[in-house]
């Protein structure tokens, strides 16, 4: 598939995430990491991500996310359960 220029949420920022993040940036996509964590809990990802060009949302899952997004990649341990993820299957 051809990841350039799309618009790609991960859901969780635990290795899962943020593996799948650093392959998905270096593949073109405009990658956002939504996770429930503080900016401090998650410093040391964060940190390690660095030299990509990745927008964060901390602390809350936004269903504006979803606004213009391609594709929604929950990380292993979230819950597809949640609002945001009900609300992409729709």
């Amino acid at each position: 598939m051809n990841w350039n220029d799309k618009r790609v949420i991960i859901l969780g920022a635990a290795r899962q995430g943020a593996s799948l993040a650093r392959h998905l940036s270096n593949q073109g996509a405009q990658v956002v990491i939504s996770d429930l964590r503080t900016k401090k809990e998650l410093s040391k990802v964060i940190e390690s991500l660095l030299d990509l060009d990745i927008e964060w949302v901390l602390g809350e899952h936004p269903l504006s996310l979803l606004d213009s997004t391609d594709v929604v990649c929950p990380s292993g341990g979230v819950p597809l359960t949640i609002p945001i993820i009900k609300e992409a299957i729709k």
